[in-house]
């Protein structure tokens, strides 16, 4: 189970929780999401903009355990309420999105987020990684494996391991708008190919076999690899 680092985000049903950077102390600082007026029932983002309303937190595990704050991550996974016509996703897709990204609204009782286009990481037609669909110029790698041992056969530990920085092309976004206002698909790399890329960038993601993915964006490819 993953768990959240001293000071980052927790969702919960109703906003957001920010761990105390303090050693000490007594509880968690709760920000909840803007609630809007009861009588306003359509938010519509202009400016290339998408709402998307956010998939509740797990509050316990399968067997019904209760999970505290501590052990909780901030959602980033919702659906889609509005959209620009031509941004490459529809209402009612399902959608990953950048950790950080977006303002949070409380909309009739649930969590929204407007976000940026680009802060949409992808489409989920299933629920494994391995299926998503990378927006705009996003491109979805499979990362190759760490090297467990040095050349010379000594076995390395996690905090010795080199971050990967190649991997394999399983999906290419649809490409972004150009000055004429046209999407232009992206060009360089395809299904399948080997890249290198810029270490520092991009959202990781795991499938449910637990081979390791991450999302780039095109500009984060610094060569293909044959």
């Amino acid at each position: 189970m993953a768990t959240t680092t001293r000071g980052s985000m927790l969702m919960r049903k109703g906003g957001a929780c920010l761990r105390p950077a303090v050693r000490g102390a007594a509880r968690n600082v709760c920000v909840r999401a803007t609630p809007l007026p009861l009588d306003i029932k359509k938010v519509t983002p202009v400016g290339g903009r998408t709402f998307v309303r956010v998939e509740e937190i797990e509050e316990q595990t399968q067997g019904g355990i209760l999970l505290p704050d501590n052990a909780q991550e901030k959602q980033t996974a919702g659906t889609v309420v509005f959209a620009d016509p031509e941004v490459g996703f529809e209402v009612g897709a399902k959608v990953v999105y950048s950790q950080f990204a977006g303002t949070e609204l409380e909309v009739e009782g649930s969590d929204h987020v407007i976000l940026k286009n680009d802060d949409v990481v992808g489409v989920m037609p299933t629920a494994d990684a391995k299926d998503m669909k990378p927006t705009g110029n996003g491109i979805l790698l499979e990362i190759e494996k760490e090297d467990e041992k040095t050349s010379s056969g000594i076995f390395l530990t996690g905090s010795t391991k080199e971050k990967p920085s190649t991997g394999k092309v399983l999906a290419v976004g649809p490409g972004r708008k150009g000055e004429s206002g046209k999407v232009e698909p992206l060009e360089g790399v395809s299904v399948g190919d080997s890249v290198l890329y810029n270490k520092f960038s991009g959202v990781d993601f795991e499938a449910k076999d637990g081979t390791a993915l991450i999302v780039i964006k095109d500009h984060d490819i610094l060569a293909t690899l044959e």
